[in-house]
Order: C-alpha cells, then sequence, then structure tokens
C-alpha cells in the first residue's frame, strides 16, 4: 500500500471512529493531523519521489570530477556529456527532452557513464524508480513482435514520465534493437509541451551503441599515426560521421526517424583505449574493492590483454571489459 493510499485509509478510520466529545475530537484530530504528516513528508526509504529530495542537480564541476575519477581516456565524453546533462538538468524550461547516443567498442565505458549518470541524478541510483534500462534480448528478443513491442515501449515511457517528469531511460545494445522500433520514440522527443497532458521535456533518453565502433577507431589510429595528442582530437568531423553510419546501418539506428529528424542532441565517441588506461581501470577496481595497489599486477592485467595495431599494439581490444575479472583472480 503506498503512502498516499494508506493515509487516506487511516483518516477514514480515525474520522469515523471520532466521538462528539470535544476532547477526544481534537485527539482524534491532532492523530489525523500526525499521521497524514509522517506518510506524506517522511523521506522513508520505500516512498521515493519524483522531488528534489530524491533527485539531485549537481553542477558542471563535480559532475566532470566524477566521471573524470572513474572513466578514462575519454576527455570528449567528460567533457560534452558532463555539459549536456547539466545545462539540461538546470533548465527549468527546456525546449525538448535530452538525447544523448552513445558509440564506441566493448568495454570503453558506455555503460559505466550510463550508470554515474544515474548514481549522480538520482539519490537511489540504478535503482530509482524513475532510472528504465530496456535491452534487445531481454525486451525485444522476437523481431517479428515489433508492433507489439512499440505499443509496449511507448506505454512504458507514457506510465513512466506521468509517474515522473525527470525520468532516465537508457537503451543498451540498440544496435540490435529491431528495426523500426526508434519510432514509437520519436513523438517524445520532439519539442513538444506535453502529450496527453505529460511534459516531457524534462527527460533523459540514452542510447548504447556499438555502431560506428570501427570508423571511432579507425578515427584515432589514423590521429596516432600522424603524431597528434589524443588530448587535441576533435569531434566534429567524427560526429558527422558517426550519424552517417548510423542510419545506414542495420539495427536500432537504420533509417531511423531519430536522426533524420535531428532529435539526437549529441552523439558522444567512445575512443580506444591504452594500455594506461587499461592500468587505470585496474586501480580504480582495486581501490573500490579495498585491495592494496601492486603495481606489478597492473603490468601483469595489462599485459594480458590483446591489444592493436598488431605491430604498435596501441589500443586494448577489449577495453576495460575484462578488467575487473581479472583484478579479482589476483586478490
Amino acid at each position: 500500500m503506498t503512502g498516499k493510499l494508506y493515509c487516506i485509509f487511516v483518516l477514514n478510520f480515525l474520522v469515523s471512529n471520532i466521538s462528539c466529545e470535544p476532547i477526544t475530537a481534537i485527539a482524534a484530530s491532532v492523530a489525523v493531523i500526525s499521521t497524514i504528516s509522517f506518510f506524506l513528508f517522511s523521506p522513508a526509504k520505500n516512498n521515493e519521489c519524483c522531488n528534489n529530495q530524491w533527485i539531485k542537480t549537481p553542477s558542471f564541476n563535480p559532475f566532470k570530477a566524477k566521471l573524470d575519477e572513474h572513466i578514462f581516456g575519454q576527455h570528449l565524453v567528460n567533457n560534452d556529456v558532463s555539459s549536456k546533462v547539466v545545462n539540461h538538468i538546470t533548465n527549468e524550461n527546456p525546449t525538448s527532452p535530452l538525447a544523448l547516443s552513445f558509440h564506441g567498442g566493448t568495454g570503453t565505458g558506455k555503460s559505466y557513464v550510463s550508470k554515474i549518470i544515474a548514481e549522480l541524478l538520482y539519490d537511489k541510483g540504478v535503482d530509482s524508480d524513475f532510472v528504465h534500462f530496456f535491452h534487445p534480448m531481454k525486451h525485444f528478443q522476437i523481431k517479428s513482435m515489433l508492433n507489439q513491442y512499440k505499443i509496449e515501449l511507448t506505454q512504458k515511457i507514457e506510465s513512466s514520465l506521468k509517474n515522473c517528469e525527470r525520468s532516465l531511460f537508457i537503451f543498451d545494445e540498440f544496435q540490435e534493437m529491431p528495426i523500426g522500433l526508434s519510432d514509437s520514440i520519436v513523438p517524445f522527443l520532439e519539442h513538444n509541451f506535453n502529450i496527453k497532458g505529460v511534459d516531457y521535456r524534462k527527460s533523459i533518453f540514452i542510447f548504447l551503441s556499438n555502431t560506428g565502433a570501427d570508423i571511432i577507431n579507425n578515427h584515432v589510429l589514423q590521429h596516432y599515426k600522424n603524431k597528434k595528442f589524443r588530448e587535441a582530437f576533435n569531434n566534429t568531423k567524427l560526429e558527422k560521421n558517426l550519424k552517417a553510419n548510423a542510419i545506414k546501418e542495420s539495427g536500432g539506428f537504420y533509417s531511423s526517424k531519430l536522426i533524420q529528424k535531428e532529435l539526437i542532441n549529441f552523439y558522444a565517441p567512445f575512443l580506444p583505449l591504452e594500455r594506461k588506461h587499461v592500468k587505470q581501470c585496474a586501480e580504480n577496481v582495486m581501490i573500490k574493492k579495498k585491495y592494496p595497489i601492486k603495481n606489478s599486477v597492473l603490468e601483469d592485467i595489462a599485459n594480458e590483454l590483446p591489444y592493436y595495431p598488431d605491430e604498435e599494439q596501441w589500443f586494448s581490444k577489449s577495453g576495460c571489459k575484462r578488467v575487473e575479472t581479472k583484478v579479482d583472480t589476483y586478490f
């Protein structure tokens, strides 16, 4: 039973049993008010509310600092995603929801960044009732059921936003989504003040995809061969290439109106990770699990992973994907 329903139940019970005697009536009234106050305003953990007590609005510096602390080798993502998210959540009257598309290879940090965003915005993090995850193998496995999935997804988004306008929706492995499913998301991302009486503009949508990973990797590889610094890498040209490739590649973005209608605010490229980033990931795991930090173990873990190109051995083929498991084997 929810807090509000319980309040109504108790109110009805107490009022129906109030005596006509003045003293008894006063005492009963106090009990009613106390009960209502407790259940409506108590910070009980099982009554998460869509308000500032449960939903946070961090400023840019602590937001970016959190990403820098846990996400390595992704200067473009850490800076631009922090800016986009903070600007959106601090805007009392945004023109549309925020839509971010994360692209890159395995283990480069796409899921981790999404998790950190949830932790920074919601008191209960990924366990919040206002954070919603979708995965093709769990929610949209049978592609012949596309029309049914569209209806269910629309209903899920609508009901979630009726519950809280500050909801976060995360779509994992978007390249595996049924072609055409993304079009059911389009009405929620357009510049509508409300649909069916619900304001959708304060919500956030994040799409995670391996689409364009080869484009990113080749772009970065050429950047390195030209002996340019990683931090000098610019996203302007790459973002255009990611957009052009995504709409042509089979999967969730294929011929998607999300791209055709320019509804995605930012295409974030997750760059391939170097050996030093792998060691930073391993060290971060050791800190989190309170293991002793040993440089020899960091070196051993980095040496166990495969790298490319064959000659230069610059980038980890699996990013930091398997690092935590490898760290655990040493302790």
